[in-house]
């Protein structure tokens, strides 16, 4: 048998040929040298799924942190619902406070006023007794107002006639005689000590306690009566 011989430029245009791999379809072959680095990869991909007492656990602190943001938020709305209660409790408490406090100062001007009354109506009453006591004591008192009717004889056109009572006239014609002029000094038994009354002749003139007082009491804003 005759020998086939292939020349060299021929023989480039064939390539080798290698047994083909039992791979199934689409499933590569690793490089070499890259195998055991792939499966190590894969390995550490892998995905870890929690325990139990994993899940518990975040549960647990889950519950925990939403515990404690709640207790702050509910917390802080508390503070300042307080606050407000309290500065709106504070507002009526102290408008009660004013109000009474104003009520107060009006009984008490009241009470001053009640006060001034009574102590006023009390000195009118010692005076009243202490100046009765004072005529019986000392009757010559009453010259005093006898000497201001006559200097006042003046104003009169016509001679006066002075009422007094019998003790009261023995006193005014012992110690006034020299001015009496032309005043004549009429008695009246009905005329109490340290009163008088002036007769002119175009009228009457009282100046008996019981008016006299009467108008220094009108004086002062106040009502007593003489002969209480």
């Amino acid at each position: 048998m005759a020998s086939r011989i292939i020349h060299k430029e021929r023989l480039a245009a064939y390539q080798r040929w290698e047994m083909d791999t039992f791979e199934p379809a689409g499933v590569s072959t690793p490089e070499p040298g890259k195998g055991k680095h792939e499966s190590a990869d894969n390995s550490s991909t892998a995905v870890i799924l929690p325990t139990v007492e994993q899940i518990e656990q975040i549960h647990q602190q889950a519950r925990q942190e939403g515990y404690a943001a709640g207790y702050e938020a509910g917390f802080a709305t508390g503070q300042e619902a307080g606050y407000q209660a309290a500065s709106a409790l504070g507002t009526a408490e102290v408008g009660k406070l004013q109000a009474l406090l104003h009520n107060f100062q009006r009984e008490l001007t009241n009470a001053d006023q009640t006060i001034s009354d009574n102590l006023l109506t009390l000195a009118l009453c010692l005076a009243r007794q202490m100046l009765r006591e004072a005529l019986k004591v000392r009757p010559e008192l009453m010259l005093g107002v006898v000497r201001d009717c006559l200097q006042n004889d003046a104003a009169f056109s016509q001679p006066l006639q002075l009422f007094l009572h019998p003790d009261d006239a023995a006193l005014v014609r012992e110690h006034l005689h020299h001015e009496l002029n032309d005043c004549t000094v009429c008695v009246d038994s009905s005329l109490d000590r340290g009163s008088c009354r002036i007769k002119t002749g175009s009228g009457q003139i009282d100046a008996t306690l019981a008016t006299r007082w009467q108008r220094m009491v009108q004086t002062l804003g106040q009502s007593s009566n003489w002969l209480e």
